[in-house]
This record gives C-alpha cells, sequence and structure tokens, in this order.
C-alpha cells in the first residue's frame, strides 16, 4: 500500500493565522483576513536582506510553529540552507513575526515576540552565520510592535516601532548590548485616558539608505479612525487607517523633516505632519516603501472601502517638485499584500496578489504591473502565479536586492485564506531574474 509523503517539518513551513473575528467580516466569512502568513505584515521589515560582502540573503519569518526562523539563500549556488528555528512565541499571532538587520560588520539581529509586548533581540555570533546566536537586551519600551531596523551611521543601528498611540525610535552603537532613551517621532495625541484609542494608533513603514554614512531613513505612516476600540469592537467595524504622512531622518534620528528639508518639532503631531495622501472616509493600508535611483521614496499602499474590501492600488512617488500619485491596480480586498521593486528609472515593478483565486478572501495569484515611465502609468506583465488552488500573499521585497545579482528579489506566503482552512499547511514561496514563475523555496536537508 503506498504510503502518503511525509508532511514538511514546521520549520520549513509557515504560520497560518486569522484576525478580525466578526468584525466588519463579509458574509459567511468569520474574519476580516487569515491565511498564509509567515512573511506577514506589511509592518514587519526588512525580513529579508541581501549581503554583497558574501553573496547571499537571509531571510526571516514566522514557521508553522510561530516560531521566529531563518533561511541563507546562497546566490552563488542557486540554493536555501535549512532553516534555524531562533527562538519562540506564546501563540499563533502573525503580528509577532521576525525582522532582521545586517550591521557593518556582517553580525546579524533579528527582532521578534511585539505586538504590544516585548521585542526580544538576538544577534549572531559570528558574521554571515545563523549557526549560533547571542540573547541581547529587550527593545527598552514594552508594549511594542513593528519593530524596523536599519544602519544609519558606522556602528549605528537605529530600530522604529509603534508604542500606543504613537511611533517611537531608540538606536544602539554597540551592536545591541545597551540601547539609547527612547524618543517618540509621532504622536497624534489619544483622547482616551487609558491610551489604547482607534483615533490615534499610528502604522507605519521604513526604508532605510544602504549608500555612505550617514544614511537617511524614510517614513510614511497613517493613523487609525472609527472610535475607542470598545466602540468599534461594539459596532463590529473594522477600524480604518486614514491618510498618508511623511517624514525622513539623516542624522540617525535627531532630527526628523519634511521632503522640502523643513525640520519637525518631535514628537510629530496630526497638525503639523507633511501629509501625501488624503483618503476622506475610505481607507490606507500601506504596503512597501522603496527608493529610487536618487534616493527619494516610492510608498506603495491600498485605497479600500472596509465595508466591501474593494481596494484601488495606488504608489505616491517624491519627485523634486511635488508628489506623483498613480493607479496601479485593482483588487478585492485591503489585505492583498504586494512588493514594490525600483529596478530603474524605465523599470519599476510592483508584485501584488491583484487576480483573487478566492474572491473576496486576502492573496490570489500575484501579478507582475509594470511602470516604463517613471510610474505615472502601469501595466500587467506577467503572470507570476497561475492555477493555484489556494492564495499567495503577503510579498515582500527584500532589502539592497539591486546590490545582487537579482535572482531572489521577493519573498512570500502560500496557503488556504479560507476560515477554516481545507489545509493550515503554509509554504514559503520566492521570485527573482531568471525565473519563468514564482516557486516554493526549497531548503536543503
Amino acid at each position: 500500500m503506498p504510503q502518503s509523503p511525509a508532511k514538511p517539518a514546521p520549520e520549513t513551513r509557515g504560520v497560518w493565522y486569522a484576525c478580525g473575528h466578526r468584525v466588519n467580516t463579509l458574509p459567511g466569512q468569520e474574519y476580516v483576513y487569515s491565511g498564509p502568513m509567515a512573511t506577514y505584515c506589511a509592518w514587519h521589515r526588512p525580513m529579508a536582506a541581501y549581503a554583497p560582502d558574501v553573496n547571499r540573503t537571509f531571510w526571516a519569518y514566522g514557521n508553522a510553529d510561530n516560531a521566529p526562523t531563518i533561511t541563507v539563500y546562497d546566490h552563488a549556488t542557486g540554493r536555501f540552507a535549512y532553516p534555524v528555528v531562533l527562538g519562540s512565541n506564546p501563540d499563533g499571532d502573525a503580528h509577532r513575526n521576525a525582522t532582521i538587520a545586517i550591521d557593518d560588520d556582517g553580525f546579524l539581529v533579528v527582532f521578534y515576540g511585539a505586538h504590544g509586548h516585548h521585542t526580544h533581540v538576538l544577534r549572531s555570533a559570528r558574521p554571515y552565520d545563523v549557526g549560533a546566536w547571542e540573547t541581547l537586551p529587550d527593545l527598552p519600551e514594552p508594549h511594542t510592535s513593528y519593530p524596523q531596523p536599519f544602519m544609519v551611521n558606522p556602528g549605528e543601528l537605529l530600530v522604529s516601532y509603534r508604542h500606543a498611540p504613537g511611533w517611537n525610535f531608540t538606536t544602539t552603537r554597540d551592536r545591541g548590548r545597551t540601547w539609547a532613551e527612547p524618543r517618540a517621532v509621532v504622536d497624534f495625541g489619544c483622547p482616551s485616558e487609558a491610551r489604547g484609542c482607534a483615533e490615534c494608533s499610528i502604522y507605519g513603514i521604513t526604508i532605510g539608505d544602504t549608500g555612505d554614512y550617514p544614511r537617511r531613513v524614510h517614513f510614511a505612516w497613517s493613523r487609525l479612525g472609527g472610535g475607542t476600540l470598545e466602540e468599534i469592537a461594539s459596532k463590529h467595524l473594522w477600524a480604518r487607517r486614514y491618510n498618508i504622512y511623511y517624514a525622513c531622518t539623516d542624522d540617525g534620528g535627531r532630527t526628523w523633516r519634511r521632503s522640502d528639508g523643513t525640520p519637525y518639532t518631535l514628537p510629530i503631531d496630526e497638525e503639523q505632519a507633511e501629509k501625501v495622501y488624503d483618503c476622506g472616509q475610505r481607507g490606507v493600508w500601506l504596503k512597501d516603501i522603496q527608493l529610487d535611483a536618487d534616493g527619494r521614496p516610492l510608498v506603495l499602499f491600498i485605497d479600500s472601502v472596509p465595508e466591501t474590501y474593494e481596494s484601488r492600488w495606488l504608489v505616491a512617488r517624491l519627485l523634486p517638485s511635488a508628489w506623483q500619485m498613480s493607479q496601479v491596480a485593482e483588487s478585492d480586498h485591503m489585505y492583498d499584500d504586494g512588493g514594490l521593486l525600483y529596478m530603474a528609472e524605465d523599470d519599476i515593478r510592483v508584485y501584488a496578489p491583484t487576480t483573487a483565486v478566492q474572491p473576496r478572501q486576502d492573496g490570489g495569484e500575484i501579478e507582475e504591473w509594470r511602470s516604463t515611465d517613471g510610474g505615472k502609468t502601469w501595466a500587467n506583465t506577467a503572470h507570476i502565479t497561475a492555477g493555484s488552488r489556494y492564495s499567495h500573499n503577503n510579498v515582500k521585497t527584500v532589502f539592497n536586492h539591486q546590490a545582487g545579482p537579482g535572482d531572489l528579489q521577493v519573498v512570500w506566503s502560500y496557503g488556504d485564506s479560507v476560515y477554516p482552512p481545507e489545509s493550515d499547511e503554509v509554504l514559503l514561496y520566492r521570485y527573482g531574474r531568471g525565473m519563468a514563475a514564482g516557486a516554493p523555496a526549497e531548503f536543503e536537508p
């Protein structure tokens, strides 16, 4: 009697997760979004980073047991090393997925655990080596979410994160052994004494330069709205994110500026914040932020109607004179998550699940959308996946991929987005130059 093939080990699979139980769900749905979340969410960044000195890409993700896990892709051989589990998380909450930085000496620094709790920090014992790790002190504030680390000066790492109700940052100059006193970048205020209100919480995405020091960090964010958390729950609403705002720093967070160079007074409040996009009464879900050849940001986001999940994919690009806005595509869920690549002025790409597989669920088939005119107009130029049974989602752009051969540019998760799922097995996918289509990541034994 033939035997069934062995199920892949937990470390080679990803976490399946559901969120928003009975809160503004569509008819017949139990959760606002659910499915393959190994590379979730847009506010976890970077999750994969290229290291030119060794021609390898390091990729951190949440495995099937919701544990922070890391693998290494060797561009010379085209193979992934067998994943290493770095720690554990207390539940299946994919908001606790890991992020990663590579410092200027080649040491890997991983952050995980968060989502309103402590952010744990690990550092590799040797440069560019995932075999042994040192436990470092947690980030200095206990109630953190979405840690986003970037090198900003020689030996200096800046980590920004949500700290209700705003967005804070801290730095380290001794590879994470000690952390500077945290500072608030943004605080839009909060009408609730408990400061746990959906009128004020900040969702942000950052990107750091990769050239000479000092390196600039660009920050785009939106705010929640819709009342207190209790009011939202009682009305079965899903708190939408409003508008897009922008700031950047080129001195390790000491000064934050608008796009015209004007300095902010910290913390930035809503009145002085530079508003890039006003969504009115719709909603905004940030997806990615990348830089062009001149170091100016492009922001990928969804403008959505939360009551129907109808979504438009837009790109805001900072030009010398103003922000340029363009529409890329449409899809059927605000939690369809994609990635943005700036290859050249005549080659800007979006990889996103813009073709539904499981209608009105998050995720779908990954499509390539390309602009050859600096982001003014977009065309669907490739079907990266096709004929899938389940949904692909949570596409992540590899940080610093432009410095490498380009054979690993984006990674994502694949699995059943319906609740309850037929299967909770989540596969890890990848795509890059020279590939005919997206393919599962295959790990060396």
